[in-house]
């Protein structure tokens, strides 16, 4: 994780706020990073995050969006 978020998410209070996390790229799931970013911010309503492959079509990220709780 860049320093630049990991300040971020150190420093930042995620009281009350949703965090929905998501990536781009890789080619390897979310859920390593995504417990690293949680555990960094210790604070907010974390929800299981997804890996958005880069042929993604903006309907499927709406029916992701849509999808969300």
């Amino acid at each position: 994780i860049p320093a630049c978020v990991r300040s971020f998410l150190k420093h930042d209070d995620f009281s009350g706020k949703t965090v929905i996390p998501f990536c781009t790229s890789g080619g390897r799931s979310i859920d390593q990073s995504e417990s690293s970013l949680k555990n960094l911010a210790d604070s907010g309503n974390w929800i299981a995050g997804s890996r958005l492959n880069n042929d993604i079509s903006e309907e499927e990220i709406q029916e992701w969006i849509n999808g969300l709780n």
